[in-house]
Formats: C-alpha cells, sequence, structure tokens
C-alpha cells in the first residue's frame, strides 16, 4: 500500500470522513493488490541472471574449447539445452503463475537454443548461413512464449524476427524473408494480442507496442524487387493502418500506451514526406508508363493490400466505435496516391502540393496539441515546421539573414509553446 496513504488513514478517521472499519477495508484491499503484482525488480533481476549465466557458460567453455573431443564438444553443445528444458519443465508443473521462473527459464531456453545450433554447426561443419541460421533460430524458440507464458520470449522473438528479415531481404544476395517473415508475425500476434488485454497497462506491452510497429516498417522495405516506386504507397498505407490500430487499442483499452504505433503513423509519413517536398524526389521515382508493368507488380499487390486493410479498418471504427477517424494523418495515404499520379505526368505541381501540405499538417498539430494539451502533439507540429524549413533552407534562395530569423522565430516558438502548454497544465 502507498505510504502516503497508510499515513492519511488515522487523520481521516480522526476527521470522521471514514471509520476504523472502512480503513482496515482500505488498507486490506491495497495489501491484496500489491500481493498480486508481480515484483518487476525481481523479474527483470531474473533475466539478467540468466542471461548473464548463460554467457558465463558459453565464455568458460570457448576458453578450452579446442582441448575437447568431437564428442565432449557435441555434449557440451546440448548440455545447457538440457539444462533449460529441466528448468522449463519444472516451471511448467511446479511454478506456473510464478513470472519470475516463467521468464527466466524462457530466456536461458532461448539462447542456450542459439548456443546449441551454432556449436553443432561449427563441430560438424555444417554449411549454412546467418539467415539459415537466425531461421532455425527463431522457430524453435517460437513454442516458449506459449509453453511459459513469457513475454520476454515474445519480445526476443520479434527482435529475432526482425533481424532474419533485415539479414534474408536486405544483406544477403539472392534471399527473401518472404513467406517465413510473415508466417512468423501471424504465429507472434496472438500472444501479442493476449497480453495487450491482460496487461494492458504493463510494461512488457509498452514495449511490445513500440517494437512491433518498428518490425514491420522496417522489414516491409524487403518486399520491393522490380516496382520499387510503389513500395512508397505501400509504405503510406502501412503508417495510416498502424496509426489506426494505435487508435484502436486506445478505444478498445484507455490504459494502454500506444505511443509507438502514433509516432509510426505520424512520425513516418512525414518523413516520407520531406523527402518528397524536393522537385528532385518526384524526378528519381523510375515510372513504367505500361499499366501491365505496374499492375503485375508484386509492390503493387502490397499497396493494394494494406490500402484495403486500411480503408476497412477506418470504416469499421468510424461506423462500430464512433471514434474520431477523420485525422489528417488517417487520410495521409490517399492524399500521398493522389500525388503520386499525378506526379507522373506533373511532378512540380505535386512538389509544390507537398509543401503545401506539409505547411498545414505543421499548423494544424500545432493548434491541435494546444487545444487538447498535449506536449507530443505540439512537438510533432513544431518539428514538422522546423523541417520543411531546414528543407527549404537548401533549396531557396533565400537571404541568410532572413534564414536566420525564421530559425530563431521557430526556435522561440518551440519554447513560448511549451512553455505555455507546461504552465498551462499546471493551473
Amino acid at each position: 500500500m502507498p505510504k502516503h496513504l497508510i499515513s492519511a488513514l488515522p487523520e481521516l478517521i480522526e476527521a470522521g470522513i471514514i471509520n476504523a472499519e472502512t480503513a482496515d477495508a482500505i488498507e486490506a484491499y491495497f495489501e491484496k493488490k500489491g500481493e498480486s503484482r508481480p515484483n518487476w525488480i525481481l523479474i527483470a533481476f531474473g533475466i539478467l541472471g540468466a542471461l548473464l549465466t548463460g554467457l558465463g557458460i558459453i565464455l568458460i567453455v570457448a576458453h578450452n574449447w579446442d582441448d575437447f573431443n568431437q564428442l565432449t564438444k557435441t555434449i557440451i553443445a546440448f548440455l545447457p539445452l538440457l539444462v533449460g528444458q529441466l528448468f522449463a519443465g519444472f516451471t511448467i508443473l511446479r511454478k506456473p503463475g510464478n513470472v519470475v521462473w516463467q521468464e527466466a527459464s524462457a530466456v536461458f531456453m532461448i539462447f542456450a537454443l542459439g548456443a546449441c545450433i551454432s556449436l553443432v554447426s561449427q563441430i560438424y561443419h555444417l554449411l549454412g548461413d546467418l539467415s539459415s541460421f537466425l531461421f532455425w533460430w527463431t522457430l524453435l524458440s517460437l513454442p516458449l512464449m506459449y509453453l511459459l507464458r513469457s513475454s520476454m520470449a515474445s519480445l526476443l522473438l520479434w527482435c529475432g524476427i526482425t533481424y532474419y528479415g533485415c539479414q534474408a531481404g536486405y544483406f544477403e544476395w539472392g534471399k527473401t524473408a518472404s513467406p517465413w517473415y510473415w508466417l512468423f508475425v501471424l504465429a507472434a500476434l496472438p500472444y501479442y494480442y493476449h497480453l495487450s488485454k491482460r496487461a494492458a497497462a504493463s510494461n512488457f506491452a509498452n514495449f511490445h507496442h513500440f517494437l512491433v510497429p518498428m518490425s514491420l516498417v522496417v522489414v516491409l522495405g524487403t518486399e520491393a524487387h522490380q516496382q520499387s516506386s510503389w513500395m512508397f504507397l505501400a509504405y503510406f498505407s502501412l503508417f495510416g493502418l498502424l496509426h489506426l490500430v494505435g487508435t484502436w487499442i486506445k478505444h478498445w483499452n484507455p490504459v494502454s500506451h500506444i505511443s509507438g504505433y502514433q509516432l509510426a503513423g505520424k512520425l513516418g509519413p512525414l518523413g516520407l514526406l520531406m523527402w518528397f517536398s524536393f522537385l528532385s524526389s518526384w524526378g528519381e521515382l523510375h515510372y513504367r508508363s505500361e499499366s501491365e508493368a505496374w499492375v503485375n507488380a508484386q509492390e503493387f499487390h502490397l499497396f493494394l493490400l494494406l490500402t484495403v486493410l486500411n480503408i476497412a479498418l477506418l470504416l469499421w471504427l468510424h461506423f462500430r466505435t464512433k471514434v474520431r477517424v477523420l485525422s489528417a494523418f488517417n487520410l495521409l495515404p490517399f492524399v500521398f496516391a493522389l500525388l503520386f499520379f499525378i506526379a507522373m505526368g506533373y511532378p512540380l505541381i505535386s512538389a509544390v502540393l507537398t509543401n503545401l501540405l506539409l505547411l498545414g499538417i505543421g499548423i494544424a498539430t500545432v493548434l491541435e496539441g494546444s487545444r487538447t494539451n498535449s506536449i507530443t502533439t505540439l512537438n510533432i507540429g513544431l518539428l514538422t515546421l522546423t523541417g520543411l524549413l531546414i528543407c527549404r533552407f537548401f533549396d531557396l534562395k533565400i537571404d541568410f539573414v532572413v534564414r536566420g530569423i525564421l530559425f530563431i522565430i521557430v526556435g522561440v516558438g518551440f519554447f513560448l509553446g511549451n512553455y505555455w502548454l507546461i504552465k498551462k497544465k499546471k493551473v
């Protein structure tokens, strides 16, 4: 129970606001609530202990590795995995509700799996590349988050599939992350969904809300092959979809912190619009005038799929949940699609409209931030205006004195805007 409440109870009894029975009931309620709440410090040290133990074993074995024969090396390779399975089995059978045991056992098992795969490959000189190693490590680690109900295992899995998607899609010639990355995502989503329901305000859920959209944004680019210009449309549709998902989660569970989705849905399209505020960026897009060339392209199909999902979620939120979805960031995918098609014939018009669009978004976001008392929204609007000013700093022939004055105005605006909003919140 919070100390300030404990100290306040006698004063409330003395003032006649509550009686002694009510005070005892309040104290008993908070004690019971504290017992059911997991000890996050103990969980963190349990995970850290599992990591350090695994690393220590690896260092000791690595120091004497050359002195062992092949059979001894094989036994050593499987020994941590066997120990991890014993701990996992003990946790499932004897400690099913103990979060510390669940998280520590899952983390130890995941790293034991990785060490076993790499050691066996090295002992028997099995051919393979990094993406194959990451694939099998991820595949074998996947059931652990469900068997042990481990949120840390889920976070490590999202890190693993992101690494695998980037390695196979970006860094290895002739390789692709499809369809395995997306199958891994589908396999990991049920645990993420249930975690968001049962522990929406937990740190584990908050970390997932950042890591999941980041993974999707980073790996989506691996799907660019022939018609890469269409990936810009796909990315705008993805950002719009993420922004809507964040809105949906907030409506579905108000205690959720969904800043990861909201930041991706806002900063992502704003960054791309900054790039397309230059006329040269539109000119660098390699269009093919033949409709068959892009209608049959995978990138175009991906754009259509994300757009359909975007529209479906937009309509569902508007008609079924009555959530306000007609905001600038939810409509940006459709606006950019219009600019994209205009640029096929008139890139200058698209560049001018992009600058005007950024200016309007910046002003509207600043006004919304001041209206809703949101410092984050206010600063996103100010950053948009600052970014637009910096972009025009490089391609417009404006006197340096005028440029300096503009930067001073924006800097003062940052300070005054935040100061006014903080002071307004305190009133």
